[in-house]
């Protein structure tokens, strides 16, 4: 682990550590280095090139992700979201939008490949591929009703919405921000989530931005991607992990995919930026789109095993979730921002947000206004002000986020 050097912001005092760099040699990152060297021996690469924040990207043959060569096609595009208010929001770019960065070939897609000189966590393999930073032994329904993983005691604080509904996916605008981070294996985070739970055991698709040293290497807002066939309790290939880290997530897109870096970000009193991002399930697949993009897909085998096709989210989800996220480090003093940093009752230009949220409630395509139900896990650090169903322009939306304990 190691102290973010950069000043807190956007209150509290510069909060300025030196770095706790893991030495090489340590048991728990050489494992770590031996599992993506492994992965990455058997990519099929033909180009590698490097973005302008650093990210090194592999090129492979799109094909290569599947046996047969098989890959699946996306839903129609369909229009992008309207944001709704003014001033207006703003769509940042991702670096490989930009026409002057070094691509692959045509018929590749990109997958980022990790810098190990930024590596710097100290734990084990197992730990460092579950989102929650270790594997999860129970599952509690949180106090709204919604059967997510209940929160580790100074462990993760939410600002959550989530809808117990039969759907086939849903929709949303993030706010678009960088927050601050106090340490490298905290993280901040805004998100959708779909989930079903009828078999007894939650499985997810997931997807938004987040923060998050220890997995990318960096203080930047990341897009990413994520699942579990297991309730958290285990990470592991075609068994629940982040972005291309285990097999699972088949990327589809030549330009936006999971690790990528986009901006500007939103600024506070400034020009606000979104990310437009989607779930679909479509011809037993499930599908994420950004900003206008179909990136890529799970397959829904994934999550069928020797399980009935009907009780799985390899069929449909049982509930729908947007919230944001921290991964807290400090037992519950992290400084840590959510969102902005700003609380949910600053408002406009200052506080994040996630607007025209929307569940698909039919194999067709069909949509409707979600209407989730809310709840803080510590009002003290990060709350959540909502307007479901508003019958404006922005639809379903909430206010969200908090500085912590800073």
């Amino acid at each position: 682990m190691i102290r973010n050097p950069n000043q807190k912001r956007p209150s509290g005092q510069p909060r300025i550590q030196p770095l706790n760099q893991v030495p090489s040699g340590h048991s728990g990152r050489d494992e770590i280095i031996r599992y993506f060297e492994e992965r990455r021996s058997r990519r099929e690469i033909v180009k590698t090139t490097h973005t302008p924040s650093g990210q090194i990207i592999d090129w492979v043959s799109i094909e290569s992700q599947s046996r047969g060569g098989r890959i699946a096609r996306p839903p129609a595009r369909g229009p992008r979201l309207v944001a709704g208010t003014e001033p207006r929001t703003y769509l940042p770019r991702f670096e490989l939008e930009h026409p002057d960065v070094e691509r692959g070939p045509p018929g590749t897609v990109p997958i980022p490949h990790r810098d190990f000189s930024k590596l710097h966590t100290d734990g084990s393999l197992a730990d460092y591929l579950s989102k929650h930073g270790r594997a999860r032994k129970r599952l509690v329904p949180l106090p709204n009703g919604f059967p997510f993983a209940d929160p580790e005691i100074g462990g993760h604080a939410y600002a959550f919405t989530g809808q117990n509904v039969v759907c086939f996916g849903g929709e949303g605008n993030l706010s678009a921000w960088d927050p601050y981070t106090q340490s490298s294996s905290d993280f901040s985070l805004m998100q959708i989530g779909l989930n079903n739970n009828e078999s007894g055991t939650l499985q997810t698709a997931e997807g938004g931005w987040q923060v998050y040293h220890d997995l990318y290497g960096d203080w930047a807002a990341h897009l990413f991607v994520y699942y579990t066939t297991n309730g958290y309790s285990k990470d592991g290939d075609n068994i629940g992990g982040y972005n291309q880290d285990v097999d699972g997530w088949v990327q589809y897109d030549d330009t936006i995919h999971p690790g990528a870096i986009s901006s500007p970000t939103s600024t506070w009193g400034g020009d606000q930026y979104i990310l437009q991002i989607k779930y679909q399930f479509y011809e037993g697949n499930w599908w994420f789109r950004c900003n206008g993009r179909w990136i890529g897909y799970y397959p829904s085998g994934l999550w069928e095993g020797n399980q009935s096709v009907f009780d799985n989210l390899g069929d449909h989800a049982s509930g729908i979730a947007f919230w944001g996220e921290v991964k807290d480090s400090e037992g519950g003093n992290t400084w840590t921002d959510m969102g902005s940093g700003y609380w949910a009752e600053d408002g406009w230009t200052y506080a994040a947000f996630q607007s025209n949220l929307l569940v698909q409630t039919d194999r067709n395509g069909g949509l409707a206004d979600y209407n989730g139900n809310d709840w803080a896990s510590d009002p003290s650090l990060y709350d959540i002000t909502t307007q479901m169903q508003s019958g404006t322009s922005w639809g379903s939306y909430f206010w969200m986020g908090g500085p912590g304990a800073g």
